[in-house]
């Protein structure tokens, strides 16, 4: 029984690791006015990409701000991911972006370092999004921050069941 196999058996994130990553969330939605999701899913999809399509079309965010969104899907149980946005995030960022979110999240998470991959991923897509969709002075001093750890309406940073 080796390291791999520890990592395995151990659960996807520890609650100190959530922590980080809704801070990281937190911290992400001041620098923008676009939205940024998570949504960690505890069944393992056959097609990542497409469940992470699914879930940004049910997410409960006004018609206007849908095409600035961008999700980050994880399935916890298959340690797969995928990465969606809006209209205007995929014609605006350029594919260099979108490699390079998905090969640092791959290597962090053949690593089986999920919460260091995710919280990097959320900072590369809060960087990228500040670029493109930077938030009025109006808006960063006393708007709310466009993050949602769940996209589809838990508030809380859980592992999806359905």
């Amino acid at each position: 029984m080796g390291l791999l196999d520890a990592l395995r058996r151990r659960g996807f994130l520890t609650a100190t690791e959530r922590q980080q990553i809704a801070a990281g969330l937190a911290e992400a939605g001041r620098h923008t006015r676009a939205r940024i999701g998570l949504s960690i899913d505890e069944r393992a999809g056959k097609d990542p990409q497409a469940r992470a399509q699914a879930l940004f079309q049910q997410w409960d965010i006004p018609e206007d701000e849908r095409p600035t969104a961008v999700l980050i899907y994880v399935s916890a149980s298959s340690r797969t991911f995928a990465i969606v946005g809006g209209e205007a995030v995929r014609r605006l960022a350029p594919p260099t972006f979108w490699e390079s979110v998905d090969r640092d999240l791959r290597h962090h998470f053949e690593d089986g370092r999920y919460c260091d991959g995710i919280f990097k991923a959320i900072a590369q897509v809060a960087l990228q999004l500040e670029r493109l969709f930077p938030r009025g002075r109006e808006e960063a001093a006393g708007g709310r921050p466009n993050t949602s750890e769940d996209p589809v309406g838990n508030p809380n940073l859980t592992d999806r069941t359905a």
